[in-house]
């Protein structure tokens, strides 16, 4: 199964292959949960989007059609999963790429965004000095816009290239791609001026 692509495992799940959602989850669950990771900025939040995005595919399989790309459906799917959870708690959404979330714990999915994960276990002071790059990514992450913020993780997370996440969205590429621009731009000048 490992040969499939994910369109395949979506396609053999809907006809009754149970063994192809394990495969679909293992193959997705680091990207989707880091990308629920960093809207929410909980780690319990994002477990309970990402069970409540996949028990939507487990439920209705043919939601997905065949066609489209499995990923971009998945995390339009989480997407949508975290938006409600926003209305329907009233919270804004919170950034989190190293450091502690609200409920305490520490974040090492977030680093995977900056080419940090695996350092936990690294010398204490490259440990320290990664902390402090995530806070001041994180500081800038919060200058920006919600929107900025969504497209910087779609980005990061996904896998998706910019035409698929401006599908993804119902925006303009050029949207997408300024969005990406400003959102960049922002951590850039925090970081150039946190030196």
């Amino acid at each position: 199964m490992t040969d499939f692509t994910e369109e395949k495992l979506a396609a053999d799940f809907a006809k009754g292959k149970t063994e192809a959602l394990e495969e679909l989850i293992k193959r997705c669950q680091s990207d989707l949960f880091g990308f629920l990771l960093g809207m929410t900025g909980r780690k319990d939040i994002a477990d309970d989007l990402f069970q409540e995005t996949f028990l939507k595919f487990v439920r209705r399989p043919q939601l997905y059609k065949d066609g489209f790309k499995f990923r971009a459906w998945i995390f339009t799917v989480a997407k949508n999963a975290a938006y409600d959870y926003f209305r329907r708690e009233k919270t804004h959404n919170s950034i989190s790429l190293s450091g502690s979330f609200e409920d305490g714990s520490s974040d090492s999915e977030g680093a995977a965004v900056l080419g940090l994960r695996g350092l936990e276990n690294d010398q204490p002071d490259k440990r320290l000095e990664n902390e402090m790059l995530g806070e001041n990514i994180r500081a800038a992450l919060l200058s920006v816009s919600p929107e900025q913020r969504e497209v910087f993780y779609l980005r990061h997370y996904s896998g998706l290239s910019f035409k698929e996440i401006a599908a993804l969205l119902n925006e303009p590429i050029g949207t997408v791609l300024a969005r990406m621009s400003r959102a960049t731009a922002a951590l850039r000048k925090e970081l150039v001026d946190k030196d």
